[in-house]
């Protein structure tokens, strides 16, 4: 048997049915050492080591998740999450991903609908952490640029940057989960967040952005021009200040420099 097929089968193995590991193939069991300690016994161990360590590092990830849902609640979330999404690379920076969706079809999580958008968050913040530190647009470039060709030129975000939109309070719930009291409940119908996740100082950090606001920085986002993304926001916000937003983000650094 090659080596990187031992590797495959037996990373097969270990997110198998925990009942695969009582009886192990013959073809890998002639490759593991037993002596006092029965095979299944030293694999059922390493089977709990990688569990435990991708359990730990999705609790880094999704510390909202866990304070909502408990210790226990989120060990089994992470467990199923684990064998059904097990890492596909070595650099584990971004394992997590997809656990929104995941939750969404998580039938005990059903009860908990704002669960999923709470994942989104997690995911995006943790995301802007590891992002590329690219160059911002700066006054000055902008400034540059023709007025005549304004309305046709196209302003990335930068690398760190994430938008995250909700009908559920998304930072209402993660401060609550930060500062809980047992004395306090938490509002969920307070309304909707439309949020910007971005990286200062080697930190992420939100802003909740007007509606109008939001919808301009996702249409630039996705590709539209400065005139043309200007359009769509004015058309359904008329009263939208294209000016005022342009300078606190330039201020805040959230575009790519041309």
């Amino acid at each position: 048997m090659q080596l990187n097929e031992f590797q495959e089968r037996f990373k097969a193995l270990m997110l198998d049915n925990p009942k695969a590991l009582d009886t192990p193939p013959e073809e890998l069991a002639q490759f593991c050492k037993a002596d006092s300690i029965t095979l299944p016994t030293r694999l059922k161990v390493y089977r709990n080591n990688i569990v435990g360590s991708l359990t730990d590092m999705l609790k880094t990830t999704f510390p909202t998740i866990e304070a909502l849902v408990g210790e226990q609640f989120f060990e089994m979330l992470a467990r199923s999450f684990i064998l059904q999404h097990p890492p596909s690379k070595g650099v584990l920076s971004h394992y997590g991903d997809g656990m929104d969706a995941f939750i969404k079809e998580f039938e005990l999580a059903k009860s908990l609908p704002y669960l999923p958008d709470i994942a989104t968050y997690e995911i995006a913040k943790n995301h802007s952490y590891h992002a590329a530190d690219d160059l911002p647009l700066t006054t000055e470039q902008l400034a540059a640029v023709p007025i005549e060709d304004l309305d046709t030129l196209h302003i990335g975000l930068r690398a760190y940057v994430f938008l995250v939109a909700s009908k559920y309070p998304l930072t209402a719930i993660e401060e609550f989960c930060k500062n809980k009291k047992t004395d306090e409940t938490l509002n969920l119908d307070q309304g909707g967040e439309s949020l910007m996740v971005f990286r200062s100082s080697l930190d992420t950090k939100t802003d909740i952005l007007a509606k109008d606001e939001f919808e301009f920085l996702r249409q630039l986002s996705e590709g539209a021009s400065l005139g043309e993304a200007t359009e769509t926001v004015l058309s359904h916000h008329p009263d939208f200040n294209i000016q005022a937003v342009l300078q606190k983000h330039l201020a805040l650094e959230t575009f790519r420099a041309l």
